[in-house]
């Protein structure tokens, strides 16, 4: 009997390990709030930072958000901000050959949501640093925020929860944004917003993630018009091959998806013809044609969001944030 029962055992024992082992596996998927980002920002109103310093102050910002899984890697004006100002707490210059500037610097450290001006969370901590010039001392100091500095992990693990009660409470309003935006064709601000909610925010992410593809058609609808109308003023302006070539840099732009193609297609080769009855010349001009443009697959939406996700990085970005009363 007890023969028979070794084999069972073992085989329940076995089992048990496997569960937990992929329960462990599991719960590491399930801990994603690493997908949150969070930029790191200084602002000009933090007083007496040299550039050269307040480039290492940012590089030091970003280590530490990427240390803790925030980093901000997708190239776009992410909403969170993690963001410093500087107190010089001591400061004096050692003579010598060469002299020293020592520097005491206190860093406060503030996140938050940077399009709303609500913050989240500070902390502070002291640093210090010699250099053969202020702005060195300034970059060596800096140099001493370190990473895994508990304090900061504490600031970011707040305000990951923070992030995800935003997305949870506010998705509603978020949304109304969105379609505030598209209705006056401010359609890359409307998709980095769409494109900015993590995955981890399931419910909210599910609902962006709809509005994506036609919001993403929207915009490709609205530049087509815009561009041909460009195009077609180009081109009244001289009709000559001078005018069809600015009409191509115009007409190179537009998205053969879009639903205003077929026109675009149609005063091209009025465009071409146009050319070769004035000029005698042949106009080198090829449509994009629709067969190439983009394939859209994963059931659509999640490519749209790509797509979109990539054209948002080449948006000019914003140059400030809302954090009046951080500090």
């Amino acid at each position: 009997m007890k023969k028979h029962l070794i084999p069972l055992l073992l085989c329940f024992v076995c089992t048990l390990f496997i569960a937990q082992s992929y329960a462990q596996n599991t719960m590491g998927k399930l801990d994603d709030t690493g997908r949150i980002a969070i930029a790191a920002y200084v602002s000009d109103q933090v007083d007496y930072l040299p550039l050269s310093a307040a480039n290492q102050l940012k590089s030091r910002l970003t280590q530490v958000v990427t240390a803790n899984g925030l980093g901000d890697s997708r190239g776009y004006f992410p909403r969170f901000i993690i963001t410093p100002n500087i107190s010089v707490l001591d400061k004096h210059v050692v003579t010598g050959a060469p002299p020293k500037v020592l520097l005491t610097l206190e860093v406060a450290v503030f996140v938050g949501d940077g399009i709303s001006g609500k913050k989240f969370g500070q902390s502070a901590i002291t640093v210090k640093g010699a250099g053969k010039t202020e702005a060195k001392a300034y970059i060596a100091a800096l140099r001493n925020i370190r990473a895994d500095d508990p304090q900061l992990t504490a600031l970011l693990t707040n305000a990951k929860n923070r992030i995800l009660e935003f997305y949870n409470t506010e998705c509603d309003f978020i949304l109304k944004e969105v379609k505030a935006l598209a209705g006056q064709n401010r359609y890359d601000e409307a998709l980095a917003q769409l494109i900015s909610v993590p995955e981890v925010a399931r419910d909210c992410y599910n609902q962006a993630l709809d509005m994506t593809a036609p919001l993403y058609q929207q915009k490709i609808d609205y530049n087509c018009k815009v561009l041909l109308n460009q195009a077609k003023n180009a081109w009244s302006s001289g009709q000559n091959y001078s005018a069809a070539s600015q009409v191509a840099i115009y007409l190179n732009q537009i998205d053969p998806s879009a639903a205003c193609y077929g026109e675009v297609k149609s005063f091209s080769n009025e465009v071409r013809r146009k050319v070769e009855q004035i000029d005698n010349r042949e106009w080198n001009f090829i449509l994009k044609q629709e067969d190439n443009r983009t394939k859209v697959d994963m059931q659509g939406l999640k490519s749209y969001r790509e797509i979109a996700l990539e054209r948002a990085k080449n948006q000019p970005q914003y140059t400030s944030y809302n954090i009046r009363d951080w500090w």
